[in-house]
């Protein structure tokens, strides 16, 4: 479905349990525990994600919760981090950890061959910066990488806690933060569309309208992607789901795919509410803004 917008490729994510494989963060489904409720309202600015959960079994869980971040892409510097991540259980602010893992090719993790070889982050990002070897460091496997200095690797951070499940008990997991965007110079509208009107769904009324926007000067533009899809790690279907995107400006532009139809409460906010719904994709959404030569 296309609502008129833009988008590029970097990902947030919904909460999902985890369990541990040789280091490695996994998720896993979790048949006891029903995702009751979720609010996700994202915007270019500011994701807000609230969720009830209820334990249906008989005995308390105690699960390792992981919220994933989006890989850090070496040779990718036009998106931003994820800022500002507060989250809070039944009201109260609560604490989580960081963890980070080393994904070769974006399956093989390689945390524990890079610690053994005496490497940190900060020799990782600074190698792939300058594509100079930390002194007194042994060099990095050649199969990590392509055209000889090129990165085959990502980062990948987590925030990590341990929740509490009481049977029979609903439980309120709400978390904010700064999306990673990513962003750049304007773009002229024959290059947006080239690069984003597939995986954003533009329709012909989408192009069309970027089209005219777009004055010689280029046309400011943000895409953010969302995963959403690790939402079926739950019991059943999600009981009750209200997405909601919203705009900056009355006059941005929002295309995204989205298969089921998305409704305009006002002229910044578009919503779909469905009961016992079940993601069947991942959200990739991209915003275009009006330039002042209009």
């Amino acid at each position: 479905m296309a609502v008129l917008a833009t988008v590029c490729m970097q990902a947030v994510a919904n909460d999902s349990s985890f369990g541990e494989d040789n280091g490695t963060i996994v998720f896993q489904q979790q048949p006891e525990i029903s995702m009751e409720k979720e609010l996700l309202v994202i915007s270019a600015t500011q994701v807000q994600v609230h969720y009830v959960f209820k334990n249906t079994g008989n005995v308390e869980l105690i699960i390792p919760i992981a919220f994933p971040m989006p890989p850090m892409y070496f040779g990718e510097g036009n998106h931003s981090k994820i800022q500002d991540f507060k989250l809070f259980v039944d009201g109260v602010r609560a604490k989580t950890k960081r963890r980070l893992v080393v994904l070769l090719e974006g399956k093989t993790d390689i945390t524990a061959k890079i610690a053994a070889l005496g490497w940190s982050e900060k020799n990782l990002l600074e190698y792939v910066q300058s594509k100079e070897w930390p002194k007194g460091k042994t060099r990095l496997p050649s199969s990590w990488f392509y055209d000889g200095d090129e990165p085959l690797f990502t980062l990948n951070e987590y925030f990590v806690w341990q929740q509490e499940f009481p049977p029979g008990k609903a439980i309120s997991v709400r978390h904010s933060y700064t999306p990673s965007v990513s962003i750049g110079v304007p773009y002229p509208a024959a290059d947006i569309i080239r690069a984003y009107a597939k995986n954003t769904c533009m329709d012909n009324a989408a192009v069309a309208a970027l089209q005219r926007r777009d004055r010689g000067q280029g046309i400011d533009w943000a895409h953010l992607s969302y995963i959403l899809l690790t939402a079926n790690n739950w019991q059943g279907p999600i009981k009750d789901f209200t997405l909601r995107i919203k705009k900056q400006s009355a006059t941005d532009l929002v295309s995204l795919c989205f298969d089921d139809e998305l409704k305009k409460l006002d002229p910044l906010t578009f919503e779909f509410h469905q009961e016992n719904y079940r993601p069947t994709r991942d959200l990739s959404i991209l915003f275009t803004r009006k330039g002042a030569a209009e």
